[in-house]
C-alpha cells in the first residue's frame, strides 16, 4: 500500500495568509525515511526551533517554524503560510461543524488512528506505537518519537489533537506523514502491509544552518 505522503487534509484546508520568516539552528538533525531496498521516500530536517519536511520527488516541502506553518511548491516557486493560532481557530470551527453534522454509520467503520501506551527505543530515542486501522483491522503501524519535535511543533500538535473529537479519523479522512509527524511525532519505523520503512538519522551537527522559504518564492494568499 502506498503511503499518502501528500495528505494534508487537517491543515491545508485552512491555509490563507501570513508572513514568511527565518529560523536559526544551533543543532540540526537530518532524518531520512527509507524502504528495505534503501530508496528514500522523504526527509526531515529538524532543530530546536523548526522542522522542514521534504518529499521524495523534491516538488513540495512543508516548514514548521516557531509560530507558523508553511507549504512550498518548489516547481512553481510559491508558498502559503498560516500561523498556528489561525490554524487552531480554524480547527475549532471545523470541530463544531463536525459535532453538529449527522453521524455516518458507514464512515465510522472506515478507519482510525490510535496512539497506544506501548513503547520501545530506536536509535536511543523513546518511541510509542501508533496504529492505523481500517474496518477494525490494523492497516499500518508507526513507532513515533515526540522527542525529535521542536517544542513549538509539539505544543501545536497536542493542541490540535485536543480540538478534534476522538472519532475524527473514523470518517475516512486522509492521513499522511505530515499529519502524523505534526500530531504524534517523527516515525522511526513504519509498516504498511508488507512494506517496512525505517528512519535513519544521517546527520547531527552544530552548524549555523537555518530553515526558511527560499529567496524569490512568491506568496500565495489562498
Amino acid at each position: 500500500m502506498k503511503i499518502k505522503i501528500l495528505a494534508l487534509s487537517l491543515m491545508l484546508a485552512f491555509l490563507t495568509s501570513g508572513n514568511a520568516g527565518v529560523v536559526s539552528a544551533k543543532q540540526s538533525r537530518v532524518i531520512e525515511f527509507v524502504k528495505k531496498d534503501g530508496s528514500k521516500i522523504a526527509t526531515i530536517h529538524v532543530n530546536a526551533q523548526s522542522l522542514l519536511f521534504e518529499f521524495n520527488d523534491g516538488s513540495d516541502a512543508v516548514l514548521f517554524s516557531d509560530e507558523a506553518f508553511f507549504t512550498m511548491n518548489n516547481k512553481d516557486k510559491t508558498y502559503r503560510v498560516q500561523t498556528y493560532a489561525e490554524l487552531q481557530a480554524s480547527a475549532s470551527r471545523k470541530a463544531v461543524e463536525i459535532a453538529q453534522s449527522p453521524k455516518d454509520a458507514d464512515a465510522a467503520q472506515g478507519g482510525d488512528l490510535k496512539l497506544t501506551e506501548e513503547t520501545d527505543t530506536i536509535s536511543g530515542l523513546r518511541v510509542r506505537k501508533l496504529i492505523q486501522t481500517n474496518k477494525g483491522e490494523t492497516e499500518a503501524e508507526f513507532w513515533v518519537s515526540s522527542e525529535l519535535l521542536p517544542q513549538s511543533v509539539r505544543a501545536f500538535g497536542e493542541k490540535m489533537r485536543s480540538i478534534f473529537p476522538k472519532d475524527y479519523w473514523t470518517s475516512g479522512r486522509a492521513r499522511g506523514l505530515v499529519e502524523i509527524v505534526t500530531l504524534f511525532g517523527v516515525p522511526l519505523r513504519m509498516t504498511y502491509g508488507h512494506d517496512t520503512y525505517q528512519a535513519r538519522i544521517v546527520e547531527s551537527s552544530s552548524s549555523d544552518s537555518s530553515f526558511q522559504v527560499p529567496a524569490g518564492y512568491r506568496k500565495l494568499d489562498k
